[in-house]
């Protein structure tokens, strides 16, 4: 494999085209830049001086947003240029002290970005935000709604979000209620937000107790939803998002999902080392045994869809010690060479709308890895 500081040179073998595949916000959809495309991040390392959450980029790979915790500021967003490095802007979230956001996803047409977060020292992810991209402030911060609940359990985390191909909607992940470090009632939802209402409109009810990644593939009128026990397929074509169809595939309690480029196929992650991969044609899946017993995030498929990327968390080890994988999508087997390896605390990757260019939140930095 090969250290993200010697080289990432695979990555101009296997990723070609200008598709657009934010991992982790859900959407694909087409960019241009003032070059006739999206251009590829300056590979270095940018210091952050906080923890990072997650990451997104710009549909014309100018800017990078790191969603961070400041542990005394609170929760912000940060606006990094991704050919000078610079931190270009800092948007605050929360000022709560230990406040801290979670996973962040740009609309298609690259005027907003959404953002969780949470409003106080240890509290569960709660609020939804958006910043206006051309200003880099906060146009509307949405506390989402409660929810359905037992007595004595406190609503469940936001987990994930979505924005739908036309930025009409933004889907948002919620887990079931729960008891203070309890297990989750079997209530996950999502809840379907209105940039134009800056408010919540409608709560669908999904089986499982955990809520996963959302995807939105092109078309506009599907979802698809990943919890502990399911993947889920969901009509998005009226104003209320319907369940038609839920598949069992457990695959741990934070499962995580990836679109081809093409919207052909779907891969799915979890906490347990294993995955999917589904024909959305004929909806077949098979699963994938890819590291018994670690933990596997932040899925994105190259341009061509030959390769899942993804993170690989060691459990067993102490130091926070993380890897990227590349899988070959035609055998579901590792490629071992084109991997990155020597890696710490590995909390977000986003493969750029280049298909060239590899964002990674490291421990307190953003690298940025490419030709």
């Amino acid at each position: 494999m090969n250290s993200l500081s010697s080289k990432a040179r695979w990555l101009g073998t296997l990723v070609a085209g200008a598709a657009l595949l934010l991992a982790g916000s859900g959407s694909a959809g087409a960019a241009t830049g003032t070059s006739g495309g999206p251009v590829p991040g300056v590979p270095r390392t940018v210091e952050l001086d906080s923890s990072p959450a997650s990451v997104a980029v710009s549909p014309d790979g100018r800017k990078a947003y790191v969603a961070v915790k400041d542990s005394i500021k609170g929760a912000k967003v940060k606006v990094v240029d991704t050919q000078s490095g610079a931190v270009t802007a800092v948007v605050t979230l929360s000022t709560g002290l230990g406040a801290g956001p979670g996973p962040l996803a740009v609309s298609p047409d690259g005027s907003r970005v959404y953002v969780l977060f949470s409003t106080a020292r240890k509290a569960p992810l709660s609020d939804l935000g958006a910043i206006d991209t051309a200003t880099d402030t906060v146009v509307s911060s949405t506390a989402a709604p409660d929810q359905p609940r037992p007595e004595g359990t406190l609503p469940g985390a936001l987990t994930s979000l979505a924005v739908s191909p036309d930025g009409t909607r933004v889907y948002v992940g919620q887990d079931g209620p729960a008891r203070y470090h309890r297990p989750a009632e079997p209530s996950a939802r999502i809840l379907s937000f209105s940039p134009q209402q800056q408010d919540f409109t409608a709560a669908v009810p999904v089986p499982g107790r955990y809520l996963g990644s959302i995807v939105t593939p092109p078309g506009g009128d599907t979802a698809y939803a990943a919890t502990d026990e399911n993947l889920v397929r969901l009509d998005t074509g009226t104003g209320t998002p319907t369940v038609v169809g839920a598949t069992a595939a457990p695959i741990g309690s934070l499962p995580s999902l990836a679109l081809s480029p093409d919207g052909t196929r779907l891969y799915g992650v979890g906490n347990e080392g294993n995955g999917y991969a589904v024909d959305l044609a004929t909806g077949a899946l098979s699963t994938l045994d890819i590291t018994p017993g670690q933990w596997l995030q932040n899925p994105s498929v190259s341009a061509d869809g030959t390769r899942l990327y993804l993170v690989q968390q060691d459990l067993t080890s102490g130091d926070g010690a993380a890897s990227v994988l590349a899988l070959d999508t035609a055998t579901h087997t590792l490629v071992p060479a084109e991997g990155i390896t020597g890696l710490t605390w590995v909390t977000g990757l986003a493969l750029g709308p280049d298909a060239h260019t590899f964002y990674l939140t490291v421990g307190s930095t953003l690298r940025i890895a490419g030709i």
